[in-house]
């Protein structure tokens, strides 16, 4: 029998309304914990706003110097929202949320009346490969090579230019892992949104030579803002198991280090999707 969709989804549903501000969808995730919150008209799914969404507005200029109460969830919340019926199966889940690049989609009770009844997200479908999956692949066969990273000393602005466009940063020392940055640890961080919204004016030289005032932010560094409870894995260990590791921890990556401590790689829920696409059915 496969595995559906309803067995892993989550429900009630967390919603917000498009005239709704981001303070109240900030509210709503920080209260229930969650990082997706479904935008909906009469129980219809009109977008969706993810942590990722949040730390978007860091930098850009557009919302930049607004506060949250001023902007509307649906100024940023990203459309079209993908919906799925509870009866499809998470690897069916896991092959359209890599197909839109999405992390999460609506369960809707049928296509005719597109009501919610539950959401599914990346985290879901890790649980679903962990509890499911086990002994179809290793670490090494998913690992994702090209890793970015940088050291505790780094300005966070170059973690969230990463972090925005949906890579995990990984801090290493003198070699040594010691920490990971993710939309979790940057989505709501007040010392980097205080320090965009009133930088210093100062008198300096600008690019091209000439005097001028110039803007100098608050240095707010990497190490400051890290999750450094950092746990490491093997390329021969069970990916089921490691997936099972970035559930139970709430964590969105996890580094890949060889048998010297040497970072090669990072695991990362997206991994795991790709693996839970790849795999069989007949292990349920």
């Amino acid at each position: 029998m496969k595995v559906k969709v309803e067995h892993y989804m989550s429900h009630p549903v967390i919603v917000a309304h498009p005239q709704d501000n981001l303070a109240r969808v900030r509210n709503l995730m920080l209260k229930y914990k969650v990082g997706h919150i479904v935008v909906s008209v009469d129980e219809r799914p009109q977008g969706m706003i993810s942590r990722s969404d949040f730390v978007k507005l860091m930098y850009n200029r557009k919302w930049l110097y607004k506060p949250l109460t001023d902007i509307k969830a649906q100024d940023i919340m990203s459309k079209p929202v993908y919906a799925i019926l509870p009866t499809r199966s998470v690897t069916y889940a896991a092959r359209r949320m890599l197909e839109k690049s999405v992390g999460s989609l609506v369960i809707v009770k049928d296509i005719a009346t597109m009501k919610i009844t539950g959401i599914i997200t990346r985290t879901d479908l890790v649980r679903a490969y962990s509890e499911n999956f086990e002994g179809l692949h290793k670490v090494g066969d998913y690992i994702e090579k090209d890793v970015q990273t940088c050291s505790p000393e780094h300005s966070v602005f170059y973690a969230i230019e990463k972090v925005a466009a949906g890579q995990p940063v990984v801090v290493v020392d003198k070699g040594r892992v010691v920490g990971v940055v993710t939309a979790r640890d940057l989505a709501f961080l007040s010392m980097a949104a205080t320090g965009i919204k009133k930088p210093l004016r100062v008198k300096g030289i600008s690019p091209r030579g000439f005097e001028t005032a110039i803007k100098i932010y608050p240095a707010v560094m990497v190490s400051e803002i890290m999750d450094t409870d950092v746990v490491t894995v093997k390329l021969e260990e069970d990916l089921a198991l490691v997936a099972q590791i970035i559930v139970r921890n709430n964590v969105d990556a996890l580094p890949v280090t060889s048998s010297s401590g040497e970072l090669v790689g990072v695991i990362t829920k997206y991994t795991v999707l790709k693996a839970l696409r790849d795999s069989s059915l007949k292990k349920t």
